[in-house]
């Protein structure tokens, strides 16, 4: 946890090999823990929802909305196999060896030269501007399969972080909230019923097994009907294999210090403290319209920019 001396950070207290050490800041305590951990952390150390601490017992130094504002891309996976004689169509399976390496170091070749994802920007019905896709769709390659990831990149969902217990090595609990909001359903629905489109319907089909009924995983059937054209279905199939796009973010999020839904200003210090920042991807106000991670690394290089530029620091 940081230990604070009143409102200001002066150290953290942290466990290695079961000991616990104690080490003090000569300036400033940075908080890296990631958007699950930094919250988890910030609550540990009294900085969190008054009401959720005091449940735990934690003596309060900031009552500030940490672990609000979780959001992460909610992603539907569609797994397709090639027919087996089309097999023949996919590449070796990329390998470190001397063939594969020889023939990417010294002639710019071979399947290990070759980008295994293909990334298609889908726009929904409901997307108003159509020159900004909310949908991303990631096919990867290198198996017998045509393998999809959708990904909803724009939401209106929100969840939360919270601590399940005041053991720093437990895990916090993550309430996701995903398709909570109404148009979040529909544009996943939308996103989903296009690529079930694209494989029943377009010249891909020749290529592709059959698709499995909706029946064998549980779900309602349209007798008569594409599987693209059955909503029911489609929404339990969406149900079932909705999952996480590793793209969490937004639990301490930055923002004008007079707005009551921030935990850090504009130059990452925890709202109300002294010589406390966050660095990671919490701070973001809301997800990047893709992949969190060069976004993340723009949070570390500005960080450090702020607090070289406060100590007038050179280099």
């Amino acid at each position: 946890k940081v230990l604070f001396n009143g409102l200001t950070a002066i150290g953290v207290e942290f466990i290695v090999n079961d000991i616990s050490y104690t080490v003090y800041a000569n300036r400033e305590v940075i908080v890296s823990g990631g958007p699950i951990n930094t919250p988890q952390l910030l609550m540990l150390s009294g900085v969190g929802p008054r009401k959720h601490l005091t449940s735990f017992g934690i003596p309060v130094v900031l009552d500030l909305p940490v672990g609000d504002n979780y959001h992460n891309h909610p992603n539907v996976e569609l797994d397709v196999p090639l027919k087996p004689e089309y097999s023949y169509l996919v590449n070796e399976v990329p390998q470190f060896n001397v063939q594969q390496l020889s023939q990417l170091y010294f002639q710019y070749s071979g399947v290990q030269s070759q980008y295994p994802v293909s990334i298609l920007y889908y726009s929904t019905q409901l997307n108003r501007d159509k020159q900004w896709p909310n949908v991303e769709m990631f096919y990867t390659g290198f198996n017998a399969t045509l393998k999809t990831s959708i990904n909803l990149v724009r939401i209106k969902s929100y969840g939360t972080i919270r601590l399940q217990s005041t053991d720093p090595l437990l895990p916090p609990l993550i309430d996701p909230n995903w398709l909570s909001d109404p148009e979040d359903q529909i544009n996943i629905l939308d996103a989903v019923r296009m690529q079930f489109y694209l494989v029943e319907r377009t010249q891909l089909a020749n290529y592709l097994q059959p698709l499995r009924s909706f029946a064998d995983i549980g779900c309602p059937v349209c007798p008569g009907k594409y599987m693209y054209e059955c909503s029911e279905g489609l929404k339990c199939y969406i149900r079932i294999n909705s999952l996480s796009s590793y793209h969490p973010s937004g639990s301490c999020r930055m923002g004008a210090i007079e707005r009551p839904d921030v935990v850090v200003d504009p130059q990452l210090r925890v709202k109300g403290a002294n010589n406390l920042r966050v660095c990671d991807s919490s701070i973001f106000p809301v997800l990047p319209n893709g992949n969190t991670g060069a976004a993340s690394i723009v949070v570390g290089y500005k960080c450090a920019q702020f607090i070289k530029e406060y100590y007038n620091l050179s280099n």
